[in-house]
């Protein structure tokens, strides 16, 4: 019998069915919440620091000793930390009504806006959330924006103060001359360095520290607050903008009220559980996540993907990672970070005797295929019990999001983890809040069914060839609405009609990705109608689904599949990981003194790892059509510094097409 998992209404919106798969705890947190009145984030945190006041809520490690090694002429920073420090949910909203009080002191208004420019941090919350409670409209800005971007998110939003950090200050205050509204930037402390010594070139930048923020404060102003509406902008949040400017999505906090309750009514999860954050607080996913578990209760250790690990750049030889330190149970991954988990521990294997790395794979095999018993549990003790600790040995649940995860990365991922790996669907325009795959739901590669209070609606996409009608499962474009629906992107009324729409009565979002439906309500992408290409034959190639298999192969740091209208194949462009090539090209006899650049450019080479990129896609189930014919091997880092991926790390395909258009051209020319 099919459990029916969410149901399509009269409106032809899917709609998720909870009372087959709901947390109860979650439905008794919100009843809470509602009986409360506690809908904007403020609240939130004022009814979560009454409930959970002596429980841990935020942990920061404490940083002993920071050196500079030179490696190659370069500097590379190395920091030694001791344990996690911890400060309680009321010590935490202690520290909210202080900022609150200090940025209404400073003459702030209700809907006035601040920028944050900063690195995850507990900090980084602590400010958000108090500026909120004044009724501030917080910008976030993703740090590894290019100078250009940043520089358009605060002119844009016409803000007058920036919070920053101290590792970022010096750019920040290279870019000061550049805008001319700032008068003041709140810094945010290294342990060891305090703000260090702001300097810029304009006299009428005043800087003050968060802690001498805190020691200003007069709590009797919050007498006259009244703290934001439902309805009030919380977050104009810029999105990493895949061809041209970030975008400022405008975020209202009942958008932020409903993710929080779509993550609490499908999510176990309670105050016994401990979250590692290292993704990007400007990223929606991690936010709405933080402001989720901080509603639940739930413990969050703050860290960074070059403190994540023993191995991790920052970390100094002879200190533990943060994940080991912290010890989550839970964690949210974006695909990329999976994939590059999945790749350092094949290359370490790859290390060792064949003996070993032989049984190393053999026993991962079994155990994608047997997650439980006697042997798995063996397995568990012999090996992947190491691999474990490299997360800290208990987690339970890994949420991924941002990109499709392949199948071959989750199952690996279940079985050297010995987790659960579920997936969520959502955009900065719907909060993130969109699908999530139930809890109790085994199916792999699906983003599960519409969240609580969301409706997803299909549209006929003719050109594509996507049609409701479609057999045996409806597809089509994935329109997502409800209350997590933004009101709009700033100053940009245009954009914001052609991608926000109204169907009987409730507000949509187009999100241009292509899904299905199967029968029991459980939706699928399949495509994006930015990445579908046609080609002569007629065939349509989906370039992302084709990435994003290939990604997984060991000798793929990075890839951008191209496709002409005017062709009959398709071409790629790959950045290949530097030791598994190393290895690949000593197995068809080149020198092991052969430099990188000198590969890239082999034949031999370049045919050897097309074959390899072929075996992987045929076994993943590519079609020999899909498969990419010719190859580009460069050693050119794709970052967004050279604006070639964005801040959430996905393909600029105009700016790639643009850089390889020469190299692309040749690949189509040769015979």
């Amino acid at each position: 019998m099919v459990v029916q998992r969410s149901v399509r209404g009269e409106d032809g919106a899917w709609r998720w069915k909870s009372d087959k798969s709901g947390n109860k705890d979650g439905y008794q947190l919100i009843k809470e919440f509602n009986e409360s009145g506690a809908c904007t984030v403020p609240s939130i945190v004022k009814f979560s620091a009454k409930k959970n006041g002596h429980r841990p809520f935020m942990g920061t490690r404490t940083l002993i000793h920071r050196t500079f090694e030179d490696v190659d002429g370069a500097k590379h920073e190395k920091l030694e930390f001791g344990e996690y420090q911890w400060e309680t949910y009321q010590e935490v909203y202690d520290k909210v009504l202080k900022v609150t009080a200090s940025m209404l002191g400073m003459g702030f208004k209700p809907m006035s806006r601040v920028a944050i420019f900063a690195e995850t941090r507990a900090d980084w919350f602590v400010m958000a959330v108090g500026c909120l409670e004044a009724g501030i409209t917080v910008v976030t800005l993703y740090t590894n924006l290019n100078d250009d971007s940043i520089v358009h998110g605060i002119s844009e939003t016409e803000v007058d103060t920036v919070i920053s950090s101290y590792e970022l200050l010096p750019r920040l205050c290279k870019l000061l001359p550049r805008l001319n509204k700032v008068s003041r930037v709140i810094v945010l402390e290294d342990q060891l360095e305090g703000m260090g010594n702001p300097t810029t070139m304009s006299s009428q930048v005043s800087f003050i520290s968060f802690s001498a923020l805190l020691l200003k404060a007069d709590l009797n102003i919050l007498k006259e607050n009244r703290g934001p509406g439902q309805d009030d902008i919380a977050i104009i949040m810029y999105t990493s903008g895949s061809t041209g400017n970030p975008k400022g999505v405008l975020i209202t906090h009942k958008n932020i009220f409903c993710s929080i309750c779509a993550f609490t009514s499908k999510v176990s999860m309670d105050s016994s559980d401990c979250y590692l954050a290292f993704l990007p607080l400007p990223h929606i996913m991690e936010l709405s996540t933080e402001v989720s578990l901080m509603a639940i209760g739930v413990s969050i250790a703050y860290s960074s993907p070059l403190t994540l690990t023993n191995n991790s750049p920052k970390i100094m030889k002879g200190t533990v990672g943060d994940a080991r330190m912290a010890k989550p149970t839970y964690i949210n991954a974006v695909p990329l970070i999976l994939d590059r988990i999945i790749k350092g521990v094949f290359n370490n294997v790859q290390q060792q005797s064949k003996l070993k790395a032989k049984i190393f794979h053999e026993a991962l095999k079994y155990k994608q295929n047997n997650q439980f018993g006697v042997i798995s549990a063996l397995t568990d003790i012999a090996i992947f019990n190491k691999v474990k600790a490299e997360l800290g040995g208990n987690v339970r649940l890994i949420i991924t999001g941002g990109a499709p995860l392949s199948h071959r990365t989750c199952n690996i991922c279940a079985a050297m983890f010995g987790c659960d790996i579920k997936s969520g669907y959502g955009l900065t325009e719907t909060t993130a809040c969109a699908t999530f795959t139930d809890m109790d739901d085994n199916v792999p590669c699906t983003v599960g069914t519409p969240n609580e209070n969301v409706s997803i609606l299909l549209e006929d996409w003719e050109e594509g060839g996507y049609r409701i009608t479609d057999k045996p499962r409806p597809r089509g474009e994935v329109l997502v609405g409800g209350n997590a629906v933004a009101m709009g992107y700033l100053n940009l009324p245009e954009e914001t009609r052609e991608s926000f729409v109204e169907r009987d009565g409730i507000r949509y979002f187009r999100t241009g990705d292509i899904g299905e439906f199967d029968d029991r309500g459980v939706m699928f992408l399949i495509d994006r109608k930015k990445d579908l290409v046609k080609l002569q034959n007629g065939e349509y190639i989906a370039l992302g689904s084709v990435e994003t298999v290939l990604k997984t192969h060991t000798l793929v740091d990075n890839i951008c599949v191209f496709a002409n209208s005017n062709e009959m194949y398709v071409v790629a462009v790959v950045v290949p990981t530097p030791d598994a090539l190393k290895k690949m090209a000593l197995s068809i006899g080149k020198p092991e003194t052969e430099s990188l650049d000198n590969l890239c450019k082999d034949d031999k080479v370049i045919k050897a790892v097309l074959k390899d990129l072929f075996d992987h896609g045929t076994k993943q189930d590519l079609k020999k059509i899909e498969m990419p014919k010719k190859l580009f091997l460069t050693m050119d880092m794709w970052s967004t510094e050279n604006n070639l991926v964005t801040s959430a790390f996905k393909l600029r395909r105009k700016q790639l097409r643009t850089k390889y258009a020469n190299q692309v051209a040749s690949l189509y020319a040769s015979t």
